[in-house]
Protein backbone atom coordinates (compact mmCIF):
# COMPACT_ATOMS: atom_id res chain seq x y z
CA UNK A 1 0.00 0.00 0.00
CA UNK A 2 2.92 2.31 0.74
CA UNK A 3 4.39 1.81 -2.73
CA UNK A 4 0.99 2.13 -4.42
CA UNK A 5 0.43 5.41 -2.59
CA UNK A 6 3.85 6.65 -3.66
CA UNK A 7 3.14 5.76 -7.29
CA UNK A 8 -0.28 7.44 -7.19
CA UNK A 9 0.99 10.61 -5.51
CA UNK A 10 3.90 10.97 -7.91
CA UNK A 11 1.69 10.34 -10.94
CA UNK A 12 -0.87 12.91 -9.82
CA UNK A 13 1.69 15.64 -9.12
CA UNK A 14 3.96 15.17 -12.13
CA UNK A 15 1.30 13.90 -14.63
CA UNK A 16 3.67 11.01 -15.27
CA UNK A 17 1.95 7.65 -14.73
CA UNK A 18 4.77 5.49 -16.12
CA UNK A 19 7.31 7.24 -13.90
CA UNK A 20 5.08 6.68 -10.88
CA UNK A 21 4.92 2.95 -11.64
CA UNK A 22 8.68 2.67 -12.08
CA UNK A 23 9.27 4.60 -8.86
CA UNK A 24 7.23 2.04 -6.95
CA UNK A 25 9.22 -0.78 -8.55
CA UNK A 26 12.68 0.73 -8.01
CA UNK A 27 12.63 2.67 -4.73
CA UNK A 28 12.70 -0.34 -2.30
CA UNK A 29 16.07 -1.56 -3.64
CA UNK A 30 19.34 -0.13 -4.94
CA UNK A 31 20.02 -2.87 -7.47
CA UNK A 32 16.70 -4.65 -7.88
CA UNK A 33 13.00 -4.07 -8.53
CA UNK A 34 9.88 -5.07 -6.61
CA UNK A 35 8.01 -6.84 -9.41
CA UNK A 36 5.16 -8.00 -7.18
CA UNK A 37 3.87 -4.43 -6.83
CA UNK A 38 3.66 -3.84 -10.60
CA UNK A 39 -0.07 -4.52 -11.10
CA UNK A 40 -1.46 -2.68 -8.03
CA UNK A 41 0.98 0.20 -8.52
CA UNK A 42 -0.07 0.49 -12.17
CA UNK A 43 -3.74 0.67 -11.22
CA UNK A 44 -3.05 3.28 -8.55
CA UNK A 45 -0.78 5.37 -10.78
CA UNK A 46 -3.07 5.41 -13.82
CA UNK A 47 -6.14 6.15 -11.69
CA UNK A 48 -4.38 9.04 -9.97
CA UNK A 49 -3.18 10.38 -13.31
CA UNK A 50 -6.67 10.32 -14.84
CA UNK A 51 -8.24 12.07 -11.84
CA UNK A 52 -5.47 14.67 -11.75
CA UNK A 53 -5.61 15.28 -15.50
CA UNK A 54 -9.41 15.69 -15.48
CA UNK A 55 -9.18 18.07 -12.52
CA UNK A 56 -6.11 20.15 -13.29
CA UNK A 57 -5.44 19.54 -16.99
CA UNK A 58 -2.88 17.56 -18.96
CA UNK A 59 0.09 19.94 -18.62
CA UNK A 60 3.10 18.40 -16.90
CA UNK A 61 4.62 20.11 -13.89
CA UNK A 62 7.80 20.92 -15.85
CA UNK A 63 7.33 22.58 -19.24
CA UNK A 64 9.28 21.42 -22.25
CA UNK A 65 12.49 23.38 -22.88
CA UNK A 66 12.21 26.27 -25.27
CA UNK A 67 14.86 24.84 -27.61
CA UNK A 68 14.76 21.07 -27.47
CA UNK A 69 17.47 19.10 -29.25
CA UNK A 70 15.88 17.07 -32.06
CA UNK A 71 16.34 13.33 -31.84
CA UNK A 72 18.06 13.18 -35.20
CA UNK A 73 20.72 15.71 -34.16
CA UNK A 74 22.13 13.52 -31.39
CA UNK A 75 25.84 13.11 -32.07
CA UNK A 76 29.14 12.40 -30.35
CA UNK A 77 29.44 15.80 -28.67
CA UNK A 78 26.04 15.45 -26.99
CA UNK A 79 26.96 11.99 -25.72
CA UNK A 80 30.33 13.31 -24.50
CA UNK A 81 28.53 16.00 -22.50
CA UNK A 82 26.18 13.32 -21.16
CA UNK A 83 29.12 11.27 -19.87
CA UNK A 84 30.78 14.33 -18.32
CA UNK A 85 27.55 15.39 -16.64
CA UNK A 86 27.08 11.85 -15.37
CA UNK A 87 30.48 11.98 -13.66
CA UNK A 88 29.85 15.44 -12.19
CA UNK A 89 26.36 14.43 -11.07
CA UNK A 90 27.81 11.40 -9.29
CA UNK A 91 30.17 13.67 -7.33
CA UNK A 92 27.36 16.08 -6.46
CA UNK A 93 25.02 13.25 -5.45
CA UNK A 94 27.68 11.76 -3.18
CA UNK A 95 28.23 15.20 -1.63
CA UNK A 96 24.47 15.55 -1.06
CA UNK A 97 24.26 12.13 0.61
CA UNK A 98 27.29 12.85 2.81
CA UNK A 99 25.88 16.26 3.76
CA UNK A 100 22.64 14.65 4.95
CA UNK A 101 24.57 12.10 6.98
CA UNK A 102 26.95 14.72 8.39
CA UNK A 103 24.20 17.08 9.53
CA UNK A 104 22.35 14.11 11.04
CA UNK A 105 25.46 13.25 13.06
CA UNK A 106 25.75 16.87 14.25
CA UNK A 107 22.12 16.88 15.37
CA UNK A 108 22.71 13.59 17.18
CA UNK A 109 25.50 15.22 19.22
CA UNK A 110 23.40 18.31 19.91
CA UNK A 111 20.51 16.14 21.11
CA UNK A 112 22.63 14.92 24.02
CA UNK A 113 22.68 18.39 25.57
CA UNK A 114 19.74 20.28 24.03
CA UNK A 115 16.00 19.53 23.96
CA UNK A 116 14.42 19.00 20.55
CA UNK A 117 12.52 22.36 20.54
CA UNK A 118 15.83 24.20 20.91
CA UNK A 119 17.34 22.18 18.08
CA UNK A 120 14.33 23.00 15.89
CA UNK A 121 14.70 26.71 16.66
CA UNK A 122 18.39 26.55 15.79
CA UNK A 123 17.55 24.89 12.49
CA UNK A 124 14.97 27.56 11.77
CA UNK A 125 17.53 30.29 12.43
CA UNK A 126 20.02 28.65 10.06
CA UNK A 127 17.39 28.41 7.34
CA UNK A 128 16.37 32.01 7.95
CA UNK A 129 19.94 33.21 7.40
CA UNK A 130 20.27 31.14 4.20
CA UNK A 131 16.91 32.37 2.93
CA UNK A 132 17.84 35.98 3.67
CA UNK A 133 20.66 35.84 1.14
CA UNK A 134 19.43 33.05 -1.17
CA UNK A 135 15.62 32.93 -1.02
CA UNK A 136 15.43 30.62 -4.07
CA UNK A 137 16.93 27.81 -1.96
CA UNK A 138 13.89 27.69 0.33
CA UNK A 139 10.57 26.00 -0.30
CA UNK A 140 9.79 23.22 -2.75
CA UNK A 141 11.66 24.79 -5.64
CA UNK A 142 9.11 24.05 -8.40
CA UNK A 143 9.29 27.60 -9.79
CA UNK A 144 13.09 27.60 -9.86
CA UNK A 145 13.14 24.23 -11.64
CA UNK A 146 10.68 25.59 -14.20
CA UNK A 147 13.00 28.55 -14.76
CA UNK A 148 15.90 26.14 -15.26
CA UNK A 149 14.12 23.95 -17.80
CA UNK A 150 12.98 27.00 -19.77
CA UNK A 151 16.44 28.63 -19.38
CA UNK A 152 15.02 31.74 -17.72
CA UNK A 153 17.90 31.50 -15.26
CA UNK A 154 20.35 31.65 -18.14
CA UNK A 155 21.50 35.18 -17.26
CA UNK A 156 22.29 34.24 -13.66
CA UNK A 157 26.01 34.35 -12.90
CA UNK A 158 27.92 31.10 -12.40
CA UNK A 159 28.87 32.13 -8.86
CA UNK A 160 25.23 32.64 -7.96
CA UNK A 161 24.32 29.26 -9.45
CA UNK A 162 27.10 27.56 -7.46
CA UNK A 163 25.81 29.25 -4.31
CA UNK A 164 22.27 28.05 -5.05
CA UNK A 165 23.52 24.49 -5.52
CA UNK A 166 25.57 24.47 -2.31
CA UNK A 167 22.99 26.17 -0.12
CA UNK A 168 20.12 24.06 -1.47
CA UNK A 169 22.01 20.99 -0.25
CA UNK A 170 22.65 22.66 3.11
CA UNK A 171 19.06 23.92 3.48
CA UNK A 172 17.60 20.50 2.67
CA UNK A 173 19.99 18.76 5.08
CA UNK A 174 19.15 21.22 7.86
CA UNK A 175 15.39 21.00 7.27
CA UNK A 176 15.22 17.22 7.36
CA UNK A 177 17.55 16.78 10.34
CA UNK A 178 16.59 19.69 12.58
CA UNK A 179 12.95 18.70 12.98
CA UNK A 180 11.43 19.91 9.72
CA UNK A 181 9.59 17.87 7.13
CA UNK A 182 10.03 17.52 3.41
CA UNK A 183 11.24 15.24 0.68
CA UNK A 184 14.38 14.61 -1.31
CA UNK A 185 13.02 14.02 -4.81
CA UNK A 186 12.46 17.67 -5.74
CA UNK A 187 15.70 18.88 -4.09
CA UNK A 188 17.58 16.30 -6.18
CA UNK A 189 15.99 17.74 -9.33
CA UNK A 190 16.81 21.27 -8.16
CA UNK A 191 20.46 20.47 -7.46
CA UNK A 192 20.80 18.54 -10.72
CA UNK A 193 19.25 21.33 -12.75
CA UNK A 194 21.56 23.90 -11.19
CA UNK A 195 24.57 21.70 -11.91
CA UNK A 196 23.50 21.38 -15.55
CA UNK A 197 23.11 25.13 -15.93
CA UNK A 198 26.56 25.73 -14.41
CA UNK A 199 28.04 23.20 -16.83
CA UNK A 200 26.27 24.75 -19.82
CA UNK A 201 27.51 28.22 -18.91
CA UNK A 202 31.08 27.06 -18.30
CA UNK A 203 31.37 25.25 -21.65
CA UNK A 204 28.87 27.44 -23.55
CA UNK A 205 26.71 24.46 -24.51
CA UNK A 206 23.63 25.24 -26.61
CA UNK A 207 20.87 24.80 -25.78
CA UNK A 208 21.61 24.95 -22.03
CA UNK A 209 18.30 23.23 -21.29
CA UNK A 210 19.78 19.98 -22.60
CA UNK A 211 22.44 20.02 -19.85
CA UNK A 212 19.82 20.91 -17.25
CA UNK A 213 17.71 17.90 -18.16
CA UNK A 214 20.66 15.49 -18.30
CA UNK A 215 22.02 16.61 -14.93
CA UNK A 216 18.59 16.42 -13.29
CA UNK A 217 18.16 12.82 -14.36
CA UNK A 218 21.73 11.93 -13.39
CA UNK A 219 21.54 13.33 -9.84
CA UNK A 220 18.12 11.77 -9.36
CA UNK A 221 19.32 8.35 -10.52
CA UNK A 222 22.45 8.47 -8.36
CA UNK A 223 21.02 9.79 -5.10
CA UNK A 224 17.74 7.85 -5.14
CA UNK A 225 19.06 4.74 -6.90
CA UNK A 226 16.18 4.96 -9.39
CA UNK A 227 17.72 4.69 -12.86
CA UNK A 228 14.61 3.83 -14.88
CA UNK A 229 12.49 6.34 -12.97
CA UNK A 230 14.80 9.23 -13.82
CA UNK A 231 14.81 8.33 -17.52
CA UNK A 232 11.02 7.93 -17.64
CA UNK A 233 10.53 11.26 -15.85
CA UNK A 234 12.46 13.06 -18.57
CA UNK A 235 10.54 11.23 -21.31
CA UNK A 236 7.12 11.99 -19.83
CA UNK A 237 7.60 15.55 -18.56
CA UNK A 238 10.21 17.03 -20.89
CA UNK A 239 9.77 15.02 -24.10
CA UNK A 240 11.46 12.24 -26.07
CA UNK A 241 14.24 14.40 -27.56
CA UNK A 242 16.61 13.80 -24.63
CA UNK A 243 16.05 10.09 -23.96
CA UNK A 244 19.27 8.70 -25.47
CA UNK A 245 21.71 11.13 -23.76
CA UNK A 246 19.63 10.87 -20.58
CA UNK A 247 20.17 7.11 -20.50
CA UNK A 248 23.91 7.73 -20.76
CA UNK A 249 24.19 10.43 -18.07
CA UNK A 250 21.85 8.65 -15.65
CA UNK A 251 23.57 5.28 -16.06
CA UNK A 252 27.04 6.77 -15.53
CA UNK A 253 26.06 8.52 -12.29
CA UNK A 254 23.99 5.56 -11.08
CA UNK A 255 26.87 3.09 -11.31
CA UNK A 256 29.67 5.46 -10.25
CA UNK A 257 27.97 6.18 -6.91
CA UNK A 258 27.83 2.49 -5.99
CA UNK A 259 25.52 1.81 -3.06
CA UNK A 260 25.36 5.40 -1.83
CA UNK A 261 21.75 6.54 -1.40
CA UNK A 262 19.57 9.06 0.42
CA UNK A 263 17.68 6.23 2.12
CA UNK A 264 19.32 4.10 4.80
CA UNK A 265 16.42 1.64 4.74
CA UNK A 266 16.86 0.96 1.02
CA UNK A 267 18.09 -2.62 0.59
CA UNK A 268 20.64 -3.62 -2.01
CA UNK A 269 18.41 -6.37 -3.43
CA UNK A 270 15.63 -8.79 -2.58
CA UNK A 271 18.20 -11.36 -1.46
CA UNK A 272 19.49 -8.99 1.20
CA UNK A 273 15.96 -8.61 2.52
CA UNK A 274 15.52 -12.39 2.73
CA UNK A 275 18.83 -12.79 4.60
CA UNK A 276 17.87 -10.03 7.06
CA UNK A 277 14.53 -11.64 7.76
Amino acid sequence: MFLCGAAAGFSAIFRAPLTGILLALEIPYKRDVETEVFVPASIASVTAYLVSAMTFGMETIFPSPTSPTPILSIHASILAHAVALGVLAALVALTFVKALEGVNAIVGRLARSLPMPCIAILGGLLLGVIGLFYPKTLGLGYDTIREMTTTRLGETSSMMLIALLVFKIIATSVTLNFGGSGGLFIPALYVGGTLGLIYAQALKVEPPASCVVLAMAAVLAAANKTLLTSIALVAETIGPSFIVPTVVSAAVSYFLTGSASFYKSQLLSKNEGRVAS
